[in-house]
């Protein structure tokens, strides 16, 4: 059987841009996926659903590369982070299904607004170097933030954004731990609620594998390269990469979301 070739290595050039983003996220603790949606629809063209599914399966495979850095680098807030997945899942079902009756640019207006409120508090805090201290922290400690993690999952479903952009937050500002172990483990409660999503938006068929069979491993080889330079960024640093690129993403939710209400 011939294959065609131009089909399939159209998107070659997503390689490289793959590879960056991953660095980039995997080193300050937000999730990649949603700078891929307005490359990919706005870029290339690709219809909204197809790019937010791809661009989810996208950050799926580079925050589960990621996450397992993370865990063999030992960052990672294991019994907490476990227990936000488990609450995550639920909002993520709820998620799958809200889109059925609520337009997907609302929730991303609404999403906007809280996390450009939560980057703003993430530079406030850099900017007068406040930073999270503790590890090993007891999973009682996550009881009175338990409304977090279901709500970031529904938003994660909806939107492709918000389990990394909630998460991380709550566990450095709410909970206090050290900056780069919560930014650990929100990358792995972002990782597995992501193939809950993958799997959802793979039976829907709307992945489109031409675009993933460049981007994957990009992200793999970014991730793994983001989470060994973040050993070496200042934590400072790293808390204004993570609350300028969250507030990009917050402005961009935003501006689709007006511009829905406006049409």
């Amino acid at each position: 059987m011939d294959i065609d070739w131009q089909y399939w290595l159209h998107y070659w050039f997503m390689f490289p841009v793959a590879t960056v983003i991953a660095i980039v996220a995997n080193s300050s603790g937000f999730s990649g996926g949603v700078l891929f949606q307005p490359i990919y629809n706005l870029g290339l063209n690709i219809p909204i659903a197809n790019s937010v599914a791809t661009g989810i399966a996208t950050e799926t495979v580079g925050m589960t590369s990621g996450a397992i850095r993370y865990m063999m680098y030992k960052m990672v807030e294991l019994p907490i982070g476990f227990t936000m997945i488990m609450l995550a899942i639920p909002g993520i079902v709820v998620g799958n299904h809200i889109l059925m009756i609520i337009n997907a640019n609302l929730l991303k207006l609404l999403l906007g607004f809280v996390i450009l409120y939560l980057a703003s508090v993430q530079l406030f805090s850099a900017a007068k170097q406040r930073f999270g201290h503790r590890k090993n922290v007891p999973i009682e400690d996550i009881y009175k933030f338990m409304w977090v993690p279901p709500l970031a999952g529904l938003f994660s479903a909806t939107t492709g954004s918000g389990l990394c952009e909630m998460s991380q937050p709550m566990l450095e500002k709410g909970m206090k731990v050290q900056t780069k172990r919560a930014n650990a483990t929100a990358i792995l409660v972002e990782a597995v609620g992501d193939w809950a999503i993958t799997i959802l938006n793979l039976h829907a068929g709307f992945i489109m594998p031409e675009i993933l069979i460049f981007t994957g491993p990009g992200v793999i080889i970014g991730a793994q390269i983001g989470a060994k330079v973040s050993k070496y960024l200042p934590e400072r640093l790293m808390k204004i990469v993570f609350s300028v690129a969250v507030a990009s993403v917050a402005i961009f939710y935003i501006y689709s979301g007006v511009l829905w209400l406006l049409k």
